[in-house]
């Protein structure tokens, strides 16, 4: 699968990301002029500091009291002034540098083309000038930890060019190191808050980086210019780049970037482009090709990807859905690997100093979204830097949660950076302690699509627990003449990025018991549990969590028929927000199903209905694909698709979200909520022993009436194959890596399988 173009890029917004989850590049295409826009993942604002504000908890009390009284508005005050954290900003990932490649005379080539080959993760470029044809191959390479480029052409000797290195902010120096390779100097500095950006200020020195560009030409010279490297009369050209930083870890950035980044272009000395090319595709298609999917007969493929994305919403083009789904998990294997940073609101890829929203991490749905498709894309290894991140957020959140809530265990708010910030920030979103709860359900779902005892033990068990001890001490009772007297509720409470219209009019954030809330710590409570049980340990606090979620307020419909957000009912025909965080019961959790409880499942569908039937774009629109696919709304989910792709993605297919050209959820979301519309699965426990549910072809849309799908993962550890005509089955069948039982559910029929580990099964109806 390629995406492809017929003309250079004009701006960042048409450029094609590579990438492998420490190195980031955005991929012009120029002709005579080539620019290479790269990030480093750890070149970032700020510098290790605490984000805490001492004797905050002495105000947990009075803040609560004030929001049973009803007097809210003095709550939010009183929390805003005394429990936020210190500073109340968070730090921006940042650009790096850029490349520059200038090939003099090429500005009139033609017969161009530019490709991103999702198959072998590499950006060609190629054009004719006076009868020459030239081809650049760019591709970032994770076993050897570089941007690699092959400059060619058809005729020997005809390669003249020069490469520069230019920091995109902050101080730089350029020198040279030999006559073969420039090296760029540079370091993050102060700068002053610009709070409309939710970007922190910063007074202290910040990150250093290194950044190495290497030629080596096949005929012709290579030669040091002014400060450029520079190559003439070659055949051919290598380039290799490295980059690194001082950053060592969240509390340290005293590393010595000029050593790791000469040491990735040593390493490579005497390598030929074919051997570091070989390395990279061994590593990339190992991951890459786990999963095959066709929908359609291929038709749009024909139609640059440019045209086929203005076409969308009046043209079926079931291909460019299956070309979606792909790119998303290229996106993921190229902005997230084991040992690196967990991909960003951007992934990988920013080319602005002062980003919105700073391009970090948001955790009350845009992080959680990154790593949907994580498991059922067969990319479990993409999920690891996540639970590298929940492993520091611990050690600061548990820090977090004694000095803002006087509570054990750990606490995660609505946002977070690579300073590991867990304290409450920003603005009226941050009263929200629950993004390390929703956090850790990760780690369950990693273990669940292929169940090891160890890494429940090691891993998923010590998070959940830490998470589940902060809950158990944050809710508290509700006092009598309150709604929920006598239920364990918490408080303060929020619906994410969502307020409400009192019984008096009044516009306001705080509550108690938001229905996200008890969803989410419902789930914690189960699975904590139920992890607990199986590894025989801590019967006494499972009692706990036992006790505790018996006292937990139940979901609620109110009086449009839906599920209501708050524990009043004060959800409105008007409020077309585009979260809906009180549908989690739905989808990613699974309180809430067709199947198991109807009521609920027709409320979730009133609410969505309330929301609003107008089109919606990025992540609000993938989130949603994923909702409808779970109420077996095939029509409604396709609908969403089609305005995710429609009214969402840029020219390069990576999904905007206006005021920002790009955040990457809605690529992740769409390409999770995809493989929902074609299998579903879950965990039903006896004890200690689960079957796993799997049901093909869920929310087949009439527009996918032909298609193939090959390496879906399901819970349980199970890889699925499956064809389709005419919207019916044809044929499918089930490779077990883990073994166990499942049941298989197509339409009103279903079949259960017992199965042993390496086990490949037809299924059979």
């Amino acid at each position: 699968m390629k995406l492809w173009y017929a003309k250079p890029a004009s701006d960042w917004l048409e450029a094609l990301p590579i990438g492998n989850g420490r190195l980031g590049a955005m991929v012009h295409g120029g002709m005579e002029r080539e620019r290479l826009q790269i990030n480093e993942e750890t070149f970032w604002s700020g510098g290790p500091h605490d984000y805490r504000r001492p004797g905050a908890s002495r105000y947990l009390r009075q803040v609560r009291e004030l929001i049973f009284q009803d007097k809210v508005e003095e709550a939010q005050q009183l929390f805003d002034e005394r429990m936020k954290g210190d500073p109340e900003l968070l730090h921006a990932f940042l650009p790096c540098c850029d490349m520059m490649l200038h090939f003099p005379g090429h500005a009139d080539g033609r017969d161009y083309y530019r490709e991103l080959d999702l198959d072998r993760a590499v950006a060609t470029t190629r054009y004719r000038v006076n009868g020459v044809t030239y081809t650049r191959e760019v591709f970032c390479s994770y076993p050897d930890q570089a941007i690699i480029m092959r400059i060619s052409s058809d005729c020997p000797g005809k390669i003249d060019m020069a490469g520069e290195l230019a920091a995109a902010n902050g101080e730089q120096r350029v020198r040279f190191a030999g006559d073969d390779t420039l090296v760029l100097t540079g370091q993050a500095g102060k700068r002053e808050a610009r709070p409309r950006r939710l970007n922190a200020g910063w007074d202290g020195p910040g990150v250093r980086f290194e950044a190495r560009l290497r030629a080596f030409s096949e005929g012709g010279r290579v030669l040091r210019g002014e400060q450029a490297l520079e190559v003439r009369g070659a055949d051919a050209v290598t380039l290799i780049f490295s980059a690194a930083t001082s950053f060592v870890n969240y509390r340290s950035i005293d590393g010595d970037p000029g050593a790791k980044a000469a040491g990735v272009i040593e390493r490579l000395q005497g390598k030929t482009y074919g051997e570091l090319l070989g390395r990279h595709l061994e590593d990339y298609t190992a991951l890459y090709r786990r999963v095959e999917l066709e929908l359609g007969d291929g038709a749009g493929d024909g139609t640059p990807t440019d045209e086929r994305v203005r076409m969308y919403a009046e043209t079926e083009d079931p291909g460019l859905a299956a070309l979606f789904y792909q790119y998303g998990r290229y996106l993921l294997i190229a902005s997230s690997r084991p040992g690196g940073q967990p991909a960003n609101l951007q992934g990988i890829w920013n080319d602005d100093p002062w980003p919105l929203w700073g391009s970090k991490w948001t955790t009350n749905i845009n992080v959680q979204m990154n790593y949907w498709p994580a498991e059922s894309g067969n990319l479990r290894e993409c999920h690891l830097p996540l639970f590298d991140l929940i492993d520091d957020l611990r050690i600061t959140g548990a820090e977090t949660a004694e000095t803002h809530y006087g509570c054990r265990g750990f606490v995660v708010h609505h946002n977070t950076d690579l300073w590991r910030a867990a304290t409450p920030v920003d603005y009226d979103a941050a009263v929200w302690p629950m993004g390390g709860v929703w956090l850790v359900q990760h780690l369950w779902d990693h273990y669940e699509y292929c169940p090891d005892q160890a890494f429940l033990r090691n891993r998923v068990y010590p998070a959940l627990r830490e998470a589940a001890l902060f809950v158990l001490d944050y809710l508290t009772e509700a006092p009598e003449g309150t709604r929920l007297a006598g239920k364990l509720v918490t408080n303060p409470s929020y619906s994410p990025e969502n307020h409400y219209i009192d019984d008096k009019g009044r516009r306001r954030y705080l509550t108690c018991a938001a229905t996200m809330d008890i969803q989410l710590i419902r789930d914690l409570f189960q699975r904590c549990m139920k992890a607990a049980e199986m590894l025989g340990v801590d019967e006494d606090f499972r009692g706990e969590l036992e006790e505790a979620m018996a006292r937990l307020p139940g979901m609620q419909i109110g009086k449009y028929g839906q599920l209501q957000e708050w524990a009043e009912d004060w959800d409105r025909p008007d409020d077309h927000n585009s979260h809906v965080s009180h549908l989690y019961g739905l989808y990613p959790g699974n309180q809430i199903s067709v199947k198991d409880t109807p009521e609920l499942a027709e409320a979730v569908g009133r609410s969505l209905e309330l929301r609003g039937t107008h089109d919606f774009r990025a992540w609000p629109a993938a989130w949603r694909i994923a909702l409808h696919a779970h109420l077996r709304d095939a029509r409604m989910a396709h609908r969403r698709l089609v305005n995710l792709i429609a009214l969402s993605a840029n020219p390069n297919l990576l999904n905007e979200k206006p005021p920002l050209p790009m955040q990457i959820d809605g690529n992740f979301g769409g390409t999770a909520a995809i493989a929902e519309m074609l299998l579903q699965s879950r965990s039903r426990y006896d004890g200690t022993a689960a079957v796993y549910e799997i049901e093909l072809l869920p929310a087949l849309p009439a527009q996918w009436s032909r298609g193939r799908v090959k390496g879906l993962r399901a819970r349980g550890g199970f890889e699925l194959a499956f064809a389709w005509e005419n919207e019916r089955l044809t044929e499918a069948s089930l490779h077990a890596l883990c073994g166990g039982i499942c049941r298989i559910y197509y339409g009103d029929r279903s079949v259960q399988l017992e199965t042993s580990k390496g086990d490949t099964i037809p299924i059979q109806f």
